[in-house]
């Protein structure tokens, strides 16, 4: 080489990346380049002017290495070093400048000009590392041989390590590059991942390497590449997946997005989640209904983006095959004990065995250092790992368990685990360190009394994250006061420091399938499996009768699972709560336009409530009053008006005819014959609807307010145009007054306000009305929610 220069190459890059960068210089002067490396040859000048030795450094190296990544242009430092090179070869003509491509990152117009050697898919094992590492070598050594195809190169490199191996009877396959399995890094931005990298993860090299190799962004058909990690409970599929993402999610360029799929029916909230905040953060995505929200995740993973999903815990083909993006990159990692997947899913199966005993070794050393230093100690981790049969769950309970009480010695805690009884089943391998860091709750402490009690609620929950809140109140604590708030975190953080429980970044709390399966079989004492899942379902019935009353169904959506779960439960049970459940959901349903779900959970509701209470009780009027505005809203005119006309019927004969209830449903059976064109009929029943409130309940109650709102609706479609205006402005008055000035009830009126301006020819006024119920729609109901939809075609028809 030209002895002009001090140094071969000056190698630039982010902190993101300088353990990769390091070992890259190590194998680089291993192999005779001298490389200016900062951790290298800036402590040399300590007090010295940094900056100044940067300088030095790229004027005294005869090539410039740049490792292009999201981090290298987002950072300032990377980039004052790349102008400083810039300046010494702006156009590429002395090829002094190397970039090569970490990482997929959008390359700033600077530098658009410069050929990169591309080591995103260096990462994927030794074999491609070597491949793009002899690429770079050539670069800086052109008298080194070079091979751009790497079909070629992977045979070649086959063949010459088996002839190394006749001779030597080494192994084939040692590793060729530093570092094969990348270091954990951040993912891309708009990932939905609710786990972090375990620093216990141990041992599962070569099923890294293989979920690499079958998920290579980029590298199969349209649709991306699938795979599907299986095996028994407890063995670490949902941590290998964790780690896969963490790992290589950088590969990733449009995100990773992780979705809990144990219950199918579930599916659709853990695909709008992906567009939420803690993802994505879609523009206006709160604003939408959740059909229309996991409608627009699916658009978007479809965009070309190469992306991973994760559909973890899922045994349902069918509910696979529905989700999963038929276009577009994304490639999908299946987790479950399944392993016979339809051939058309094109999965690519990979079996997760238990550990190799020295990694199981591993996860315990984390927990206690002298197992690594201590041959007795040692001796007794490696008794402790043949008792829980190298399972990576219970291995990582019991690193937990023994970093949290570090003063018990190693062969007591042995001896405890062989206590434990050994029951059959799917727990059998990890039943023992569950129940020994259970057993560490002492029943005499308060605190720990509640984590046990806890601990067995969240069990009877569905298999997604709890919020404190619903979780507390299924214990019988108000989480809003301070007091039941901290006895709650006290207890929780008990059950995480014991592996019993994990929480996500916003602080939900996370049961493994395996841990709840256990914690259903551990009740506190004296409570039986029905209180507890009772408790669960009059908190769910409570905290959802209580959202829907707001009319705003955002929040509610988040505990959509545990209310699907609470009434099917219910209903196995035969509880009281059943139809109160169902009922409920078919309301929530029903505000975020499901309507089809709606409808089949308030018939349901109707056939538990006329079995245990009669076709004739008030309570069964209240589901068909509500299965009656759900068929309005399918278009349904006759079933509702049916429905309606039998609610009043129960009503009148159970509870008097100026009843407020039976106000209600003369005011629903209006709006059906307003629809069905009987305008008459429509008055009639608005007026007597409007008399009954406004003695019952006084002339300001919200009530009154839709009865008036209405007539102003059919007053307006029989011409009487002023009585319609007065009508509707007392209502929009009311409603102002009641809920403020962004409700849907405000802009139902307004929107109604502005119909009535524009058949008196006031055209500014009715515009002005249309954008405010927009506005006020869209952020409440989402963009593409009926009412939204209705109020953009009225705001459209002015012109």
């Amino acid at each position: 080489m030209p002895g002009d220069f001090q140094f071969d190459l000056f190698l630039s890059h982010n902190r993101a990346q300088k353990d990769w960068t390091r070992e890259l210089a190590r194998r680089l002067r291993d192999d005779g380049f001298a490389v200016w490396f900062d951790e290298w040859e800036l402590p040399k000048h300590a007090g010295a002017d940094w900056i100044e030795g940067l300088r030095i450094g790229v004027n005294q190296s005869r090539k410039i290495v740049l490792v292009w990544s999201p981090e290298f242009f987002a950072n300032e430092w990377p980039v004052f070093e790349s102008r400083i090179i810039q300046l010494r070869d702006p156009v590429g003509r002395k090829q002094r400048v190397i970039p090569i491509l970490h990482s997929h990152c959008e390359i700033p117009e600077e530098w658009g000009f410069r050929q990169a050697l591309n080591f995103v898919f260096s990462h994927l094992g030794p074999l491609e590392y070597d491949f793009c590492y002899q690429q770079l070598a050539y670069n800086l050594d052109n008298s080194r041989p070079f091979e751009g195809d790497f079909a070629r190169y992977q045979a070649e490199r086959t063949r010459a390590e088996r002839t190394q191996a006749e001779r030597t009877g080494a192994a084939v396959g040692g590793k060729l590059g530093p570092d094969p399995i990348p270091p954990v890094s951040p993912l891309p931005k708009g990932s939905r991942m609710p786990y972090g990298s375990n620093p216990l993860f141990v041992g599962r090299e070569r099923e890294l390497r293989e979920l690499a190799r079958s998920l290579t962004p980029g590298s199969g058909g349209a649709a991306g590449l699938h795979a599907a990690v299986t095996g028994m409970g407890g063995v670490g599929k949902t941590l290998l997946a964790i780690e896969y993402a963490h790992r290589y999610g950088r590969l990733y360029s449009g995100g990773v997005y992780w979705l809990n799929l144990e219950k199918p029916e579930n599916a659709m909230n853990e695909v709008a989640r992906c567009g939420g905040p803690e993802g994505m953060d879609l523009d206006g995505f709160a604003n939408l209904s959740l059909p229309d929200q996991a409608a627009k995740v699916r658009q978007v993973w479809q965009d070309g983006s190469a992306r991973l999903l994760v559909f973890d815990n899922a045994e349902d083909s069918a509910m696979v095959e529905h989700w999963r993006p038929k276009t577009g990159r994304c490639s999908l990692l299946i987790t479950g004990r399944r392993s016979d997947w339809p051939p058309q899913l094109g999965l690519r199966p990979l079996a997760v065995e238990t550990l190799p005993r020295p990694q199981s070794l591993e996860m315990l050393e984390a927990a206690r250092a002298e197992i690594k230093s201590d041959a007795d100690a040692r001796h007794v981790a490696d008794q402790i790992c043949e008792q829980l049969g190298d399972l990576p769950l219970a291995l990582r309970v019991s690193s937990d368990y023994l970093r949290k009480y570090k003063g018990e010695p190693l062969h007591e805690y042995l001896e405890a685990l062989r206590a434990q009884p050994s029951p059959d089943g799917e727990l059998k391998d990890v039943w023992a360190s569950f129940s020994v860091s259970y057993n560490k709750l002492d029943p005499a402490s308060e605190s720990h009394a509640l984590a046990q009690r806890l601990f067995h609620l969240a069990s009877h929950f569905a298999p997604v994250s709890i919020s404190r809140e619903l979780l507390a109140a299924s214990a019988g604590f108000d989480y809003e006061k301070k007091p039941a708030r901290h006895s709650i975190d006290d207890a929780l953080a008990r059950l995480r420091d014991l592996g019993l429980a994990s929480e996500e970044p916003d602080g939900r709390i996370l049961l493994h399938r395996l841990l709840r399966d256990f914690a259903r079989l551990h009740p506190p004492a004296a409570t039986a499996a029905q209180e507890a899942a009772q408790a669960v379902a009059q908190a769910v019935f409570e905290i959802a009768n209580r959202e829907n009353k707001t009319g705003l169904p955002q929040k509610l959506a988040r505990e959509l699972p545990h209310l699907r779960l609470a009434a099917a439960e219910a209903d196995r049970r035969g509880s009281t709560l059943t139809g109160p459940l169902y009922h409920e959901l078919g309301y929530h349903l029903d505000a975020v336009a499901a309507y089809p779900e709606a409808r089949v959970n308030y018939e349901r509701a109707l056939k538990i409530s006329e079995a245990a209470l009669g076709p004739d009780h008030p309570n069964v009027a209240i589901h068909v009053n509500g299965l009656g505005t759900v068929l309005r809203n399918l278009g349904d005119l006759a079933g509702a008006k049916a429905s309606f006309e039998r609610a009043l019927r129960i009503d009148e004969a159970a509870l008097a005819p100026n009843h407020p209830q039976v106000a209600i449903e003369v005011n629903n059976l209006g709006n059906v014959l307003q629809d069905l064109g009987d305008l008459a009929g429509a008055e009639a029943c608005y007026e007597r609807a409007l008399k009954i409130a406004e003695t019952a309940l006084g002339p300001h109650h919200p009530q009154v307010a839709i009865r008036v709102n209405n007539l102003g609706r059919v007053l307006q479609d029989l011409g009487d145009l002023a009585g319609a205006k007065a009508c509707i402005e007392r209502a929009l008055k009311i409603n102002e007054a009641v809920y403020g000035m962004d409700h849907p009830q405000v802009a139902t009126s307004v929107n109604n306000l502005g119909l009535v301006l524009k058949d008196q020819g006031d055209l500014a006024g009715a515009k002005a009305c249309f954008e405010r119920a927009l506005r006020i729609f869209t952020k409440a109901l989402g963009e593409d929610h009926p009412n939204t939809r209705t109020v953009r075609r009225n705001l459209e028809a002015l012109g």
